[in-house]
């Protein structure tokens, strides 16, 4: 019973992300970040201050305008830590394919609160 309500607890905090994403909202997002927060892209390791990953500009760059086939996994969890793993696909307007996401997140409850501590991304 208790494992089911961090669940809960750690979904909403990882859609209040979502919403960020969705509405370019880099406060939003921020909100939820531990910083410096440890990111893992292409090999390298960073400790950042500021989330590296702007919604709005990858939007234009990528001309990206929606995602489809979600998977969202929380794999595994504690009263302190806990992993998800979330990957989907990138499209344009008219539904052509841009490229898969597959990222894994680490969150800590800190001050009785869950953050996003780390994440790795891969894109193909």
């Amino acid at each position: 019973m208790e494992e089911q309500l961090l669940k809960e607890e750690l979904i909403n905090v990882y859609d209040v992300y979502i919403k960020g994403f969705k509405n370019n909202d880099m406060e939003l997002i921020n909100s939820i970040i531990n910083f410096p927060i440890a990111i893992l892209k292409d090999g390298e390791i960073a400790m950042l201050n500021r989330y590296p990953i702007n919604p709005k500009q990858l939007k234009i760059e990528k001309e990206w305008d929606h995602s489809t086939d979600w998977k969202f996994e929380i794999t595994a969890i504690s009263k302190k830590n806990a992993h998800i793993n979330a990957s989907a696909i990138r499209r344009k307007q008219n539904g052509d394919y841009i490229e898969k996401v597959s990222a894994f997140y680490g969150f800590a409850k800190l001050k009785g609160k869950w953050k996003m501590c780390s994440l790795s991304e891969i894109i193909s």
